[in-house]
């Protein structure tokens, strides 16, 4: 538990900090960047690997030290570009404490509520969330999570296929925000 608290307490600074920058900017702009940084991930994740990582990681104090501006870093990115950050979290928690992917989409999933809470509060309190769009994204993804879980539990055991899906998935959607932003 001390891994997604560690990584969560680091990340909700940087989600409150990176809101408030990103009210000041252009969406357009916020978009195109997110297109990238998320292309950049999904590549990088396409990379061999050397290894699956460690399915026993525990946090050490060597750790604490890689993985706190891990957190910050993608908390920043979270609150900046006003997502939850689960496409980076799971690859953030991965490069810092080696953990495979598997144990990094589980652990991520508190950052993932405390950076997007964090974000939602910081927007909303700026008058910049639109009620119905929240809530079908509340319910669509309510039922994407129940329809993934079947699926993640077939690829617990083929995290090299599970990467190469989740990278996909990234670089479909950068692909599409990009698009967006040049439109």
């Amino acid at each position: 538990m001390a891994l997604p608290l560690t990584f969560a307490a680091t990340g909700l600074v940087g989600a409150l900090s990176g809101a408030a920058l990103a009210k000041r900017l252009d969406g357009q702009i916020l978009l195109a960047g997110f297109a990238v940084i998320m292309a950049v991930v999904a590549v990088t994740m396409l990379l061999p690997k050397v290894d699956a990582g460690d399915p026993e990681t525990r946090l050490t104090g060597p750790m604490t030290l890689k993985l706190a501006p891990v957190g910050l870093g993608t908390g920043f990115a979270a609150g900046f570009f006003g997502i939850g950050g689960g496409f980076l979290i799971a690859p953030g928690l991965m490069a810092a404490t080696g953990m495979t992917l598997a144990n990094a989409a589980a652990s991520s999933l508190a950052s993932v509520a405390l950076f997007g809470a964090a974000t939602s509060v910081s927007y909303a309190a700026s008058g910049l969330v639109d009620g119905p769009v929240l809530l079908a994204l509340v319910i669509g993804g309510g039922f994407g999570a129940l329809a993934g879980a079947p699926i993640a539990r077939k690829l617990a055991d083929r995290a090299d296929l599970a990467r190469r899906l989740f990278a996909a998935m990234v670089l479909a959607t950068a692909a599409y925000v990009g698009f967006r932003a040049l439109t």
